[in-house]
């Protein structure tokens, strides 16, 4: 929105893409934040430069075009930081908190991420039509600057195993600067490979449609995960190897990816990891055009699925997690993963019993959606804390970047093949499929580690 005000052209704002990559690619970087300075510090350095942006935004915003150039360099300024600081926080309230502490506080880390989104998305913008860019950035920054200076007094919770003003000394070194050099060349070449991969796709498109619209299913954050995947893959089949290799070296940052690749039973974790949400990605990928089908508007639409639906995905985290947080894991992991995944089921019946021509009910289609968000947040409660039982005490940041970037491989999976099923299956079958979809993923809560507690030190 603001680069429209700016009068950026078309492209330029193509480019905004851009700004999504650090969050992409934010496991390359994660090792450094455990090995120089301490997660309080870097949450609370991250906060001041965003700070110092958005003033630098409350300056240019007002200028128009002149001012275009300065505001994209903030933004992806803005971009790095806001990534490393989410790196920060998994890892701060990893450190900080013991297991039944962290599930208490995944019931508030999904609901309060919903919440920012919301504030930006309306009131934000109301603030800038109502007063304008100058002072919606000066309130942002206001805001921003009440969180840093609570956030500064946050409590020790790690000691610094280098000190954070000797990291330009690492980044000075030849391996260091390769390895930021590699990751500039790997957010260039994603944004140029993903152009170029809009242009095979639709150049294939002529030729082979199907093959095309299945390709063009690909996102960038998709295809990034997906090499993710394959270079932790490709990795593991050499790590014996690797470990040998690496006996008598001290670099943190091989060190990161070696002890998750090494520690118990790492190929299950993985497995289970892209596979705990496919069925909930198949069933995301078709809802609203099922829901359109049988009556419901896009007005209603909004109102059942973004007011309503949203309080239960608000809601089921915090209940989740105090569950987890009192009884334990192993507990609750089959009742809030049921949940997610048997709800699916509620769409299938809709679309078996839905008469051609005439619409659902709307109390109906309201339950079944309130019932089905509310589902989905206790699974998302069940997969973030598995997720941190999964980040070694060594490495939790750099674990925590690696397996997040790692959720969105189900996402992918699903939108490559979720128009074709749906169209060749029809509704119901198709949403019966997204709960056979869910049975490996839960088959694997036999067999996966840490349901009970978190290992205490990497494996070696």
């Amino acid at each position: 929105m603001l680069f429209t005000e700016l009068k950026a052209s078309l492209q330029v704002i193509g480019l905004t893409s851009l700004f999504h990559l650090p969050w992409n690619l934010k496991f390359l970087w994660g090792p450094y934040l455990d090995a120089y300075g301490t997660k309080r510090r870097w949450i609370a350095g991250a906060e001041l430069v965003l700070v110092v942006c958005l003033l630098g935004l409350a300056v240019v915003a007002p200028m128009g075009s002149a001012g275009l150039g300065v505001a994209s360099a903030l933004f992806g300024v803005m971009a790095l930081v806001a990534a490393t600081h989410d790196i920060a926080i998994d890892g701060y309230y990893l450190e900080a908190l013991d297991e039944a502490e962290q599930a208490a506080f995944v019931g508030l880390r999904a609901p309060a991420f919903r919440v920012s989104m919301l504030v930006v998305s309306g009131p934000t913008l109301i603030l800038v039509k109502s007063v304008g860019w100058l002072a919606a950035f000066l309130g942002c920054a206001a805001l921003m600057g009440a969180l840093f200076a609570y956030h500064v007094f946050l409590p020790p919770a790690e000691t610094a195993r280098r000190p954070m003003g000797h990291i330009l000394q690492a980044v000075l070194r030849p391996a260091a600067l390769g390895v930021l050099v590699g990751i500039g060349a790997l957010a260039f070449a994603a944004y140029t490979l993903s152009e170029a991969w809009s242009g095979f796709v639709a150049g294939l498109s002529s030729s082979a449609p199907a093959l095309g619209a299945i390709l063009g299913r690909i996102d960038l954050a998709g295809g990034i995960a997906l090499a993710l995947l394959a270079g932790l893959l490709a990795t593991l089949a050499a790590l014996p190897a690797l470990k040998r290799r690496m006996a008598r070296s001290d670099s943190f940052y091989a060190q990161a990816f070696m002890t998750f690749l090494a520690q118990p039973q790492v190929g299950r974790i993985l497995a289970f990891v892209v596979l705990f949400r496919v069925g909930e990605s198949f069933l995301m990928k078709m809802k609203y055009p099922f829901l359109k089908s049988v009556g419901l508007g896009l007005g209603e639409y909004g109102l059942l699925n973004g007011v309503v639906g949203m309080i239960a995905a608000l809601i089921a985290p915090a209940v989740g997690g105090y569950l987890i947080s009192r009884h334990g894991l192993r507990r609750w992991i089959w009742p809030f993963v049921a949940a997610q995944n048997l709800l699916n089921l509620l769409y299938m019946a809709v679309a078996f019993s839905a008469v051609p021509g005439e619409p659902t009910s709307l109390v109906t289609l309201a339950a079944v959606i309130t019932l089905e968000m509310f589902g989905a947040g206790l699974g998302t409660a069940v997969f973030m804390v598995y997720l941190m039982r999964c980040a070694l005490p060594e490495h939790r940041a750099a674990h925590m970047a690696i397996l997040t970037a790692l959720m969105s491989v189900g996402f992918t999976l699903a939108g490559v093949a979720s128009g074709f099923l749906a169209d060749a299956m029809g509704y119901g079958a198709y949403f019966a499929f997204t709960f056979v979809a869910t049975i490996p993923g839960m088959a694997l809560i036999f067999f996966i580690p840490h349901l009970d507690e978190r290992p205490a030190t990497a494996a070696r």
